[in-house]
This record gives C-alpha cells, structure tokens and sequence, in this order.
C-alpha cells in the first residue's frame, strides 16, 4: 500500500488560456500569470489558483494556462481529508491520460482525445507531442450512461445511411470540430490531427470509432493504459477491467512527473508540507532495514566472540599444558598467572647462571649447556639424567645405546676449549641389558 496519492480534477472547473510571454524563466512566468490572465477571467485574481505547461520555447514562450478557484480545491481537500487522504498531486481530469500517450513510441505528433461521458465531455489537443489545448464541454438532455436497446442498432444503421453521426454525437462532435477550427485560426496554424483517442462513458456505444472517423476523416482508437509495459495484472484484475471507466485512474497512477508537463494544484497555500522523515511509508521502509542491518551486525559481533572464545580457550590450553611440563613441581597452577610464574623460573635461571662463571669468560651455564649440546651429534640416541656443575669440573650422566656412542659422546666433549680433559668415569649395562649408562666428568682448563 502505497503513501503518495494523487487525484485529477473535473476539467469543467477550470478556465484554460494559451499566453505568450517574453521571458523562458519558470519562475519568472509563475509570478506574472495571474497578472496576465486577470482581465481574462470573471474572478478576482486573488480567489484563482493557476497553474501552467510549456508549450513551445521560441522567441518567446507559449504557455497553456489552467485557473481554477481556491474554493474549489479547498472544498475537495476538506472533503479527501475527512476520509484521511491527503493527495500529493491535484492534476486535470485527462491530462495524466494525454501525457501516457505522449510517451508511447506509437502516438503520432498530432492528435486529439476526447473524454465521452454525456452531460460532461473533455477535450485535449496535442502538436508536436506537447500540450496546447484543454476544454470541457457540457450537453444538456444527454444521460451520463447510454442506455442501449434492442432498437440501437437498426436506428444507427438509418443515421449512417443518411451521413450524419449516430446520436447524441452530432452536437458533440461538432463542438470539436468548431474548437479546433477555432483556435487554429486565433493562433494563425494549420492543424491537421493524425489521430483521435477516445474513452469515457460514451466509448462502448456501437458505432463510436466508425463515426469519429467518419466525421473527422482521421483514424479512431479507444485507449487502454492498461497496454503499458509497466502494467501487469492479475486474471482476476483483467477480468473485471474496464478500460473506458477506469483507464484515466491507472493513467494517473503511472504519471511520470519528470516528463516536465501536465498540472498540479497542491502548491501556494495548499502544498502538501513535507515531513523531514520523508513518507510513513518510507520511515517504516527504513525503520525494517535499520532493523535487519542491526540484526546482521549482532550475529556478526555474536560469531566473532564466539571464534575468540573458542581460540582464547585453546592458547589458554596449550600454555596450562606447557607450564605443567616445564614445572611439574608446582602442583597449584595460579590461573591466568602462568606466563608471569614461568617468566620469574626463567630470571631465577638467568640470575643463577650469571653467578657461575666460567673462568675464560663471561659466559653463563646456559651459553655452557649449549656448547655441550652443539658437540654431541644428533644422529647419537642420547638421554642426560644427571649433570653437575661446579668450578672444577662438570659432571655428565645419561643413558645410550652402545659403548661405542659414549666414545664418541666423550670425543666431541672433549674438543671444547673451556674444557682441559674428557673422561669416562664409568659405563655399564643398565638392569635390562639394554642400554648402557655413563658418566663423563669435563675438567675445566685453566685458561
């Protein structure tokens, strides 16, 4: 359900004038119109409100004026209000319909449409596919619907016999023709329409498009705006479609304003006001999409939390598991504190390495543990049990796999600098007869 509603105006109630005017400005012709027009109409200026379209922009601009009185659109605004509808366009009962025309690839660019609903008729003219005329003529002792009998037929067969349109067009038609004439010669132009548009009431009679054609010896054609691309209807919809009552509505609806023609009535003291957030429709429209963006953003921020949970739980793991490892003395773990209890083992280690010192130089227990490292090969199955540190000597005790590894053990212990001599204090097989345990004592030289 749509928040914008437009509704059209009975062309009988306004005045039409074609003015020429010096200046291209819109403004500027806003503002002059009702100067210009006022000994023209038989109301005080300040009761009319008026409206234009742009005919032609040639030496000076032509322009096709509609005036009608303030109390008539009050009176209607009143009347929507009251059943809580506020039209956003008052536009000219027809124009919508001429201006769909227009913008069909197939509408000539003359023509004219003629709006048959008996009492109240309406004619548009079109030139070069821009608005030039609008009048509304009213018929006295014709029904606002035909009533058609048996008889219809046989009486329009004797009327077409004889020449002369088929009743009530006669007088109709000839008021067309006769306004037509008329204002090709008060604007000095030879017109020459290349088709008839018609709709209405009227525009079901029999005979209707035989006798327009007839009488102004141009091709006759009803309109439907239903034939509009834009337009697609459910089966249920078309079958009850009406096109001669309900083709100027559905005009209106597909109305494009940027076409630059047609009228509208809602300004001066009855513009629409315009909410600063826009339509109902529009703040609710924002309303549901600020509500699902937000939606996506807390299940985005939800799952993000999640994955960071989940991996903050494994580091958690994994450092737990790593401090149990490296101290397993300490049976309490201080929860969330073991990175800071593992840092403290690793300054006491520091600080008790820098109180050993080796006599060739500054050089700690660690840097003297990865001598020892760096000399036993890694092909070698090696396992140190013991190893003893002191200022005379350092002591080596493991396990391996042969006799002939804790040779070669010693050997490359033996080819350190800070280290005088390597011997083998002992080396034996162990309980199971499978490997052989050692102990290497490394006398420390004197340098």
């Amino acid at each position: 359900k749509s928040d914008i509603c437009l509704c059209s105006i009975p062309a009988e109630n306004f005045s039409y004038r074609n003015l020429y005017l010096p200046f291209h400005d819109p403004k500027k012709i806003r503002q002059t119109l009702p100067f210009e027009i006022e000994t023209m109409v038989p109301y005080p200026v300040e009761d009319l409100l008026v409206d234009f379209t742009v005919i032609d922009r040639a030496d000076q601009t032509e322009v096709l004026t509609a005036a009608v009185k303030k109390e008539v659109i009050s009176d209607l605004l009143d009347g929507l209000r009251s059943r809580g509808v506020d039209p956003d366009v008052m536009e000219i009962r027809c124009v919508p319909t001429v201006l769909w025309l227009l913008g069909q690839e197939k509408t000539p660019e003359d023509g004219l449409f003629l709006q048959m609903d008996g009492r109240k008729n309406t004619l548009v003219m079109f030139l070069k596919k821009r608005l030039v005329l609008v009048r509304a003529f009213t018929l006295n002792d014709v029904p606002d619907i035909p009533a058609l009998s048996d008889e219809t037929p046989r009486l329009n067969e004797e009327k077409r016999s004889s020449g002369q349109p088929v009743p009530p067009y006669h007088t109709l038609f000839t008021q067309v023709k006769n306004t037509v004439h008329s204002f090709a010669v008060r604007n000095n132009r030879d017109i020459h329409p290349e088709i008839i548009f018609y709709s209405g009431l009227w525009a079901g009679v029999p005979d209707t498009q035989q006798a327009l054609t007839r009488l102004f010896d141009v091709p006759a054609e009803a309109v439907d705006p239903a034939n509009s691309e834009k337009v697609v209807m459910e089966a249920d919809v078309a079958l009850s479609w009406d096109p001669a009552l309900m083709g100027n509505a559905l005009a209106l609806a597909l109305k494009d304003a940027r076409q630059g023609q047609g009228f509208n009535f809602r300004k001066d003291i009855f513009e629409k006001k315009k909410h600063y957030f826009g339509s109902g429709k529009e703040v609710r429209r924002t309303c549901v999409f600020l509500i699902i963006l937000l939606c996506f953003l807390i299940a985005n921020a939800g799952t993000d939390y999640y994955f960071l949970k989940k991996r903050y739980e494994a580091v958690n793991r994994n450092i737990t598991e790593i401090f149990r490892k490296t101290l397993p003395e300490m049976k309490k773990i201080p929860r969330g504190k073991e990175v800071d209890v593992m840092r403290s083992e690793i300054d006491k280690l520091k600080k008790s390495s820098v109180s050993l010192q080796i006599p060739t130089g500054n050089r700690g227990v660690l840097d003297l543990l990865k001598d020892i490292s760096e000399r036993i090969p890694k092909s070698l199955t090696v396992r140190i049990t013991r190893m003893v540190i002191d200022m005379e000597a350092v002591r080596i005790s493991g396990t391996t796999d042969t006799f002939n590894t804790v040779d070669k053990i010693k050997s490359g212990l033996a080819s350190l600098p800070c280290f005088s001599t390597a011997v083998i204090n002992s080396a034996k097989l162990d309980r199971s007869g499978k490997r052989v345990e050692f102990e290497i004592k490394l006398d420390r030289s004197g340098q």
